[in-house]
């Protein structure tokens, strides 16, 4: 374990960035001991709702979150997001500081399966973001508790929770010397979506301050459809018409089985070579739809995002005809959702039935060379 952790790529970092870092996660741990205060029943219960919200919400949205984090390329601030604001904002406003502090560290330990995608893992960030959070919803919980009028007091919080959290993680990145991406992320549109989140903790905090308290569990669905329109519109634009995204293996077969879960429509292509000229063919073709991909060592897999059968078989023969006028020594074959199955399995175990087949027919035709 400690092992592990020394080969964090944050020991690498400026002294500078590290100690902010490091200062920043200690601030956060000590929370619980620096700000004690009275604890009621009450208090139990609401807090207990809110961090099973959290973890059911972690729970249902795991996989969707693999994917867009999957799919996320480079280091646009925009992409980002994480609606675990929702109760941790919300605990911030009705909860002791302790209890705040356990909402929000239990919802943070949920959501981790979600953030380990093959490659693109990083602990520490996770703990800094966890951190930072935590932070956050203490200065808003400061904001909240000494204003005299309620319903300002939760407004200025809502905006002290976003300025703590994005000066946080900017002064990380600087510190680190990763200004442009600091710059992104300091832009109105990274926040979007958490303003979507906190729209929606405020209404839990109404709804809790009502004595309405059951009905904040319709937090839950409307987190969770958030969670899917975000997914679904980072799959919409992934690629342009004339281009496959590259991914690992790994990653794509993480992103393919949600994507084929979730969508009503939806096919692959496999590609029996990784020769260049075969993906190259690949590259050059539109598919009409966005197009995934990944080149592994057994050739090449696309998925394709509401695309139905028949266009995929047409993209496919294409494919064929391209490598044959190539010269290059592989066969392709499709399958589509719903027509051959309902999980990526299914599509699969199809295509692989018919590249057995075409290369079984391959084989026949293929004429035999003279011995030398």
């Amino acid at each position: 374990m400690l092992r592990a952790t020394a080969k964090w790529p944050i020991w690498r970092q400026p002294p500078v960035a590290i100690t902010l870092i490091l200062a920043v996660d200690l601030s956060a741990v000590l929370i619980p001991a620096s700000f004690w205060q009275v604890i009621s029943r009450s208090n139990i219960e609401i807090s207990v709702a809110l961090g099973t919200l959290s973890i059911a919400y972690s729970t249902f949205t795991c996989s969707a979150e693999r994917v867009r984090r999957t799919l996320h390329q480079g280091s646009e601030a925009a992409r980002y997001s994480n609606l675990l604001a929702i109760w941790g904002f919300a605990a911030a406003v009705l909860l002791p500081l302790q209890l705040m502090w356990i909402v929000a560290v239990a919802g943070a330990i949920a959501e981790w399966p979600a953030r380990r995608v093959a490659g693109r893992a990083r602990p520490y960030r996770h703990v800094y973001s966890t951190a930072g959070a935590v932070l956050a919803a203490t200065a808003a919980h400061a904001v909240s508790t000494s204003s005299t009028d309620r319903w300002l007091g939760i407004a200025l919080a809502v905006l002290v929770y976003i300025a703590v959290g994005a000066l946080l993680i900017a002064a990380a990145m600087l510190a680190a010397g990763e200004r442009s991406t600091a710059r992104a992320f300091l832009q109105p549109s990274p926040y979007r979506v958490e303003i979507c989140c906190l729209a929606i903790a405020v209404g839990v905090v109404a709804l809790v301050d009502t004595k309405l308290g059951m009905l904040a569990w319709l937090s839950l669905p409307a987190a969770i459809g958030l969670q899917r329109t975000i997914t679904r519109s980072r799959l919409r634009g992934v690629v342009d018409d004339a281009q496959v995204r590259p991914m690992t293996e790994d990653a794509w077969f993480i992103a393919a089985t949600e994507v084929v879960a979730a969508l009503p429509v939806v096919a692959i292509i496999r590609i029996t070579t990784a020769d260049p000229a075969a993906v190259s063919a690949v590259a050059q073709m539109q598919a009409g739809c966005d197009a995934i991909g990944y080149l592994g060592a057994d050739g090449l897999g696309m998925l394709l995002v509401d695309c139905p059968s028949l266009s995929a078989e047409a993209l496919a023969a294409r494919l064929r005809t391209a490598l044959r006028t190539k010269g290059v020594d592989g066969n392709v074959a499709s399958a589509g959702k719903p027509r051959d199955g309902y999980t990526l399995t299914d599509l699969l175990a199809i295509c692989e039935a018919e590249l057995i087949t075409r290369d079984a027919v391959t084989l026949i035709d293929k004429p035999l060379r003279p011995e030398s």
